[in-house]
């Protein structure tokens, strides 16, 4: 995970109402990012919605098995019926299922152990009943039942085994309905959720103008201001190597070059990367196909190295008559430095620029001895307190960089991005940012702006006195650290934009021609511990699924208190909807053993008013 601070809140935009596009790897999310406390408490909401998806679903299943299953009033399939819209929810109905397999399968068997008809025991003739032990049958008289509390006798009667596989066949249902209650309230939250970032706002936007700071005819002013600006980012991507190095090194490839022949391994030193930084890294809303390609290479080269003695090293730049000259450095105060030059455009609109990266070391005191290139030590006087020094005459670092748009199967030049053909990115970005943020190799300008803190040596030294550990100190590791950094500081360039603390009278060249920053430039992302990401398709389909199934179980049940549809009624003159319900039963029982009047006799709970006493027995 990278090191950095939560943006302050008003660099963002949250709301239910304040949708984004959420950038991925797959392709854009509609989203919308809320805080953390409003997310548990729509998390919450979300989960009993769920809840009542699955119960309204269960009724639904429920009144198509009552307006659809063929009972043919069998009273075996009836009672199943009963006990299923009785049930109120889906693992109870499992369990009662359970229970009905069972007893059917077991009378089913014992059928045909003792050759029993199935047709005659489905029929439950007087004279053939099924099997069972006689603490499980109720014995009644049928001259004390009246015959007000009977269903209709079965036209058709099906067989123990029929009944078992439909009978399996509902447990099947309650299982998966239950099993979808309890998934569904334990994954729909986790698929609302799906990150920590949210949108930018527009007014948080500043970028310098680069080019106007970058005038030499200032004393170096404005590029000092320009490097104070960049500063704080290019820290935090130092600093997110040191906490990141595994994750960052699976987007960057580092490839140690091989020492070539006449050459001594500890005086040479050579690296080959390549990386990619796509729009979702940098968090774009927009072209999620979009991605910088970057490729380039180092190595020791020791022609630049025109002259060495003791008082200082002479190098001659890129072959021209350009020198630069480093002086030992046997002072404490002084931490291992590097000066980064950047070399001509190989070819118009090629962007192949080379580099190179010319070292501070020498003379540097060091508590260990060293072979690297850059860290070679001899014994240090007597005088010095400490047992090695830096050679002097270090290689400079030959380099080369080629980075490229790429878009669909089309690539093009960093500095000519608006050619690309079908990108939909805002001018600001197009025209401005990307063009100046990666005009030369991101490696330099890490390096320049980082100064002191370039080389990864200087984290081994010990301020104040800053001595080295030559042994630790390698180039190849200075190297891939502002590899690696440079990846990450690609990927920030977006963001970095409003964390930017400009000094008043600095143009903003971020605002357009009406004085402000237009809304489509915003069309990026930030992301923030404060916010939670949620998906606006869960957030809408939840709603309307259950919406959808309210309406359909609201008709379905004023059908089933009108009509029977496929099914036949069970009690004549009433419907199975409303008649078959557990209240109703006890109704039409009491009604039929002790002719008491009942009030609201169709309704969900039949009432007594006011309560009657049984009528005494003749």
């Amino acid at each position: 995970m990278d090191i950095y601070t939560n943006p302050l809140k008003n660099t963002y935009v949250t709301g239910i109402t304040k949708s984004f596009i959420m950038p991925t790897d797959s392709g854009g999310i509609p989203a919308v990012a809320v805080s953390k406390r409003t997310s548990v408490f729509i998390s919450s909401t979300y989960t009993i919605l769920m809840i009542l998806i699955f119960m309204i679903g269960w009724n639904l299943i429920l009144a198509s098995i009552m307006a659809f299953w063929p009972t043919d009033c069998d009273p075996n399939r009836v009672t199943a019926l009963v006990a299923l819209w009785n049930s109120g929810e889906s693992m109870n109905a499992s369990l009662l299922m359970i229970s009905y397999c069972k007893r059917m399968w077991r009378y089913s068997s014992e059928n045909k152990k003792k050759g029993a008809s199935s047709n005659t025991a489905a029929q439950g003739d007087p004279q053939h009943p099924p099997p069972a032990s006689t603490d499980e049958v109720e014995k009644a008289d049928p001259g004390q039942v009246s015959t007000r509390l009977l269903p209709e006798q079965a036209s058709n009667p099906k067989s123990p085994r029929s009944n078992m596989w439909w009978g399996l066949l509902f447990l099947l249902i309650a299982l998966a309905m239950s099993a979808g209650n309890i998934i569904s309230g334990l994954f729909v939250p986790v698929q609302l959720t799906m990150g920590n970032v949210a949108p930018a706002a527009k007014d948080a936007i500043f970028y310098p103008d680069v080019p106007g700071l970058s005038k030499t005819d200032d004393n170096g002013a404005g590029a000092a201001k320009l490097d104070s600006l960049r500063a704080p980012s290019t820290l935090r991507a130092l600093g997110s190597i040191e906490a990141s190095d595994v994750t960052v090194r699976n987007r960057v490839h580092l490839e140690e070059l091989a020492t070539p022949r006449g050459q001594h391994a500890s005086d040479w030193a050579g690296l080959r990367y390549n990386y990619d930084v796509t729009a979702v890294d940098m968090g774009l809303q927009t072209d999620p196909n979009l991605k910088l390609m970057v490729t380039g290479s180092c190595f020791t080269d020791y022609t630049w190295l025109q002259n060495s003695t003791d008082e200082e090293d002479t190098y001659k730049l890129f072959g021209g008559n350009d020198k630069h000259v480093v002086k030992p450095q046997p002072d404490l105060n002084i931490p291992p430095m590097a000066t980064f030059f950047i070399g001509q455009e190989m070819g118009e609109g090629s962007s192949n620029f080379t580099y190179a990266i010319i070292p501070s070391t020498a003379g540097l005191y060091s508590y260990s001895s060293g072979q690297d290139p850059w860290y070679s030590t001899k014994k240090a006087p007597d005088s010095a307190g400490l047992p090695f020094q830096v050679l002097a005459g270090r290689p400079a670092l030959s380099c080369w960089e080629v980075r490229r748009w790429h878009l669909n199967g089309k690539d093009v030049a960093a500095t000519q991005l608006g050619a690309l053909p079908g990108l939909k990115l805002n001018e600001l970005w197009k025209k401005t940012v990307f063009p100046q943020e990666f005009a030369v190799p991101r490696l330099v300008t890490l390096g320049r702006t980082a100064g002191a803190s370039a080389l990864k040596s200087a984290s081994y030294a010990t301020a104040p006195a800053f001595v080295l550990d030559a042994t630790q100190s390698s180039i190849l590791n200075d190297l891939e650290r502002l590899v690696l950094a440079s990846w990450v500081n690609s990927r920030n360039v977006v963001i970095d934009t409003t964390t930017y603390k400009a000094p008043g009278g600095m143009t903003n060249k971020a605002k357009g021609p009406r004085g402000s920053v237009e809304a489509a430039s915003a069309k990026f992302v930030l992301q923030s511990g404060d916010v939670v990401t949620l998906s606006s398709r869960i957030l809408i389909s939840v709603p309307v699924i259950l919406i959808i199934l309210f309406i359909l179980e609201m008709i379905m049940g004023r059908v089933l208190k009108s009509h029977d549809l496929k099914q036949k009624a069970i009690f004549k003159g009433e419907r199975n909807g409303t008649s078959l319900q557990a209240a109703q039963l006890l109704r039409r029982l009491d009604h039929g053993i002790y002719e008491r009047s009942w009030i609201c006799p169709k309704g969900l709970i039949p009432l007594q008013f006011p309560p009657q006493e049984p009528k005494p027995e003749e």
